[in-house]
């Protein structure tokens, strides 16, 4: 039996509006497994990304977890309550983009536009990583941008989003989530802005991902 890696049980996620509260999740539960990927599945608006940003704690201010937990567990012996941290404690922090990154559904809006996708990546892997010398983190995001299938990744890491397919910016925030190689991977609809080809494309590079690094998705 694999180790179990998140465990989310009994969610409850409300939502203060002007018209009163709105319960967005009610009583979602579900465990994930080392080297598992595991499907939330449907209509929209039935509280599938509600549910992925709430693990993360990546909700707008006017929204919190009403009820429920949700525990990560780095190690078979370890397990931190996620839903008892603050969104600012610094074991959250350290968590998000380390040990469980997520990929958004947007690329057009999730990658700074005065920014080279090299920094955008490095970023992120500078401030988990900081023993990474400069020759070394680079080397990495060369690497990964390689094994995304970006031609001339050392070249290309150098331009700006505007000179990237859409296709090719999913391909960068899969690159950014997955740089500092953590143990779990929340995709949020992260095919839904690219055509059908190109879906399958990026579903196939996540299970190749999910192969090789053993990463719960």
């Amino acid at each position: 039996m694999k180790n179990k890696v998140l465990d989310v049980n009994d969610l409850h996620v409300s939502f203060d509006t002007y018209a009163g509260e709105v319960q967005a999740v009610r009583g979602v539960t579900f465990q994930l497994h080392e080297g598992e990927v595991l499907a939330i599945v449907g209509e929209s608006g039935c509280g599938k990304s509600v549910t992925a940003h709430s693990v993360l704690q990546l909700l707008p201010r006017n929204g919190s977890i009403a009820g429920g937990s949700i525990d990560y567990r780095p190690t078979p012996q370890e397990c931190l309550r996620l839903t008892s941290l603050d969104r600012r404690d610094r074991r959250l922090r350290a968590i998000r983009g380390a040990d469980i990154a997520m990929v958004f559904q947007d690329p057009m809006s999730s990658l700074n536009p005065v920014y080279t996708i090299g920094d955008q990546i490095l970023e992120n892997l500078r401030e988990h990583e900081k023993g990474l010398s400069r020759r070394e983190a680079r080397e990495r995001v060369i690497e990964l941008l390689g094994s995304l299938g970006i031609p001339s990744p050392e070249k290309r890491m150098k331009e700006y989003p505007h000179q990237f397919s859409g296709g090719m910016k999913q391909r960068v925030m899969i690159a950014i989530a997955m740089v500092c190689r953590p143990r779990l991977l929340i995709a949020d609809e992260p095919t839904t802005a690219l055509d059908v080809t190109i879906q399958a494309q990026i579903l196939a590079l996540m299970k190749q991902l999910q192969a090789q690094q053993g990463t719960s998705i």
